[in-house]
């Protein structure tokens, strides 16, 4: 848990007085929506900051101690996004008037192989896709080195993208479409309720007790300083998803910002990703073509690395003096890169494809749960050669 310790005043005018300009400027060159999306960012980094909100340590604790409040917390977060977002997929947002869409992809071989991958890398890199990018906004130097090779592997996910959505798919499977919107909720948490009593019973039947008000609770809970309870935090992250599906007109994601500012690199270097079948579909065409503060991804991204800055500096927490070790490094080098890689052949992380796929009715979510979490095992597994 995050420590009460003096506010950094520093830290915290630094991201402060960032977070009013880059306000102030997406309004003015760009338009307010994308101002919008910026604040939902910020409260993002914040929120995952103060609650210690993060997919990777959870899954890690109960497969090496039989932990499931991580989970606990995550699949009643997983109740309240389908609750909010099933009556709005494909719909108009309630801001704007604007069409909304969901996190719809296919249920293909593509999906299973990188999300398998993406759980086996996160678990290397000691973060998955927002989890890289509060810690980062905390200060921790591994995690900056983390978010360097998930840029790397995340572009190159995209260098041969075509022949992984080729492999054999089922399509794109939306509950939604198939059995309505009364229907997809209620399979929904019938299947969560039932995942909530196995994760419990293999706890309780390892721990002896499972007190399940243990994620409504938080040992030096203070609002301003963190830290807050877990289930705190999975309700405000359904509510700022909800938030972004009806400013943005799409669910929340994080891994396309990274592979679009590889590509945006690359091709400063000189390389021609533009001729690259995945920057010739429609949206990374306009894309790549656009600035990145076009991008939602992109300004939410930064939001939340800055909204996670702000968190620490209330803390006075931040740290930008880690001692790491030579292994631990290259264990964030890989973890990064193949987090970025499979995330792109999986069609997000655990923001994108799970958390915003499961929230707008995508079987897709689910397998991408199921895989990721089979990788996680072999991930905890891998880890042992590098953090011991």
């Amino acid at each position: 848990m995050i420590q009460t310790k003096k506010i950094d005043f520093f830290i915290l005018s630094f991201g402060l007085v960032s977070s009013i300009f880059l306000v102030c400027f997406f309004k003015q060159i760009i338009n307010f929506q994308h101002s919008l999306i910026f604040v939902i960012g910020l409260l993002l980094g914040l929120t995952l900051y103060h609650a210690s909100f993060g997919f990777t340590g959870g899954w890690r604790n109960f497969i090496e101690r039989s932990d499931s409040s991580a989970l606990r917390a995550q699949f009643l977060m997983l109740v309240f996004a389908i609750l909010l977002f099933s009556g709005f997929v494909n719909s108009k947002s309630i801001f704007y008037g604007n069409p909304i869409v969901g996190s719809v992809a296919p249920t293909n071989v593509s999906l299973i192989i990188g999300s398998f991958i993406f759980g086996l890398a996160m678990q290397l890199a000691g973060g998955c896709g927002s989890g890289t990018l509060y810690t980062v906004g905390g200060g921790n130097t591994k995690m900056l080195i983390t978010l360097i090779f998930f840029i790397i592997g995340s572009l190159v996910g995209t260098y041969n993208f075509t022949f992984w959505i080729e492999l054999p798919t089922l399509g794109n499977i939306s509950l939604l479409d198939k059995f309505g919107i009364i229907n997809s909720i209620i399979i929904q948490l019938i299947f969560i309720v039932l995942l909530y009593l196995i994760f419990s019973y293999v706890d309780k039947k390892k721990n002896n007790i499972v007190d399940h008000s243990d994620i409504f609770k938080s040992s030096n809970f203070n609002i301003i300083k963190g830290s807050w309870p877990l289930f705190l935090g999975a309700v405000l992250l359904a509510i700022l998803n909800f938030l972004m599906l009806n400013v943005a007109g799409h669910p929340w994601s994080v891994t396309f910002a990274f592979g679009l500012w590889g590509a945006k690199i690359a091709d400063f270097i000189g390389i021609n990703v533009a001729s690259w079948d995945f920057w010739n579909f429609q949206y990374p065409k306009v894309a790549l073509r656009n600035s990145i503060f076009a991008d939602h991804t992109s300004i939410s991204n930064i939001g939340i690395i800055l909204g996670a800055l702000i968190a620490s500096g209330l803390a006075g927490s931040f740290n930008n003096k880690n001692r790491i070790k030579t292994k631990i490094i290259f264990a964030a080098m890989l973890g990064g890169f193949f987090m970025g890689f499979g995330a792109r052949l999986a069609f997000g992380c655990n923001i994108g494809a799970l958390f915003s796929g499961i929230a707008s009715g995508s079987l897709h979510g689910w397998i991408w749960f199921l895989f990721a979490f089979i990788g996680t095992y072999f991930g905890v597994k891998l880890r042992r050669l590098f953090y011991t």
